[in-house]
C-alpha cells in the first residue's frame, strides 16, 4: 500500500485534489472515492489509484464542509463514486478549479474539457 500512497501523493504534486491547499508526505490522507462502507471493501480496485485521491485532513473529514460533510457536492465533483458504479475512472473528477481530469489507473492524470459543476 506505501507504494500505491507514494503514488497518489506524487500524482497530487503536493496539493490537496480536492482544495488545492498544500500537504506533505506526513500530513495527507487517502480518500476513496468509493468509500469502502459503500460496497467497495472487496472491490479489487478498493486501493487502487484511480479510486484514491490525496486530501488535506481536515479538507477530508473535517466536518460539514469537508468531503465526507457534504456527499452531493462531492459526488457532483467525482470526489465519491456510487457504489454501484462499474469503474472509478469513468467518473472524472473535479481537481480545486484547475478542470476534470480521469484518473486512470496506472495513476497519471488526463485534462478533459468539461464546464465546472453549478452550485456551492
Amino acid at each position: 500500500m506505501r507504494e500505491v500512497r507514494a503514488l497518489v501523493f506524487d500524482r497530487s504534486a503536493g496539493l490537496c485534489e480536492a482544495s488545492g491547499r498544500p500537504i506533505t508526505w506526513e500530513r495527507f490522507e487517502l480518500h476513496h472515492r468509493r468509500n469502502k462502507g459503500m460496497g467497495g471493501t472487496s472491490r479489487p480496485d478498493r486501493d487502487a489509484p484511480q479510486n484514491l485521491l490525496a486530501l488535506d485532513p481536515d479538507v477530508h473529514n473535517g466536518g460539514p464542509l469537508s468531503v465526507h460533510g457534504r456527499r452531493r457536492w462531492s459526488e457532483a465533483r467525482g470526489y465519491l463514486v456510487p457504489k454501484h458504479a462499474d469503474r472509478p475512472q469513468d467518473f472524472p473528477v473535479w481537481l480545486h478549479g484547475r478542470g476534470w481530469v480521469l484518473l486512470l489507473p496506472d495513476g497519471r492524470r488526463v485534462r478533459i474539457d468539461l464546464p465546472p459543476p453549478i452550485g456551492p
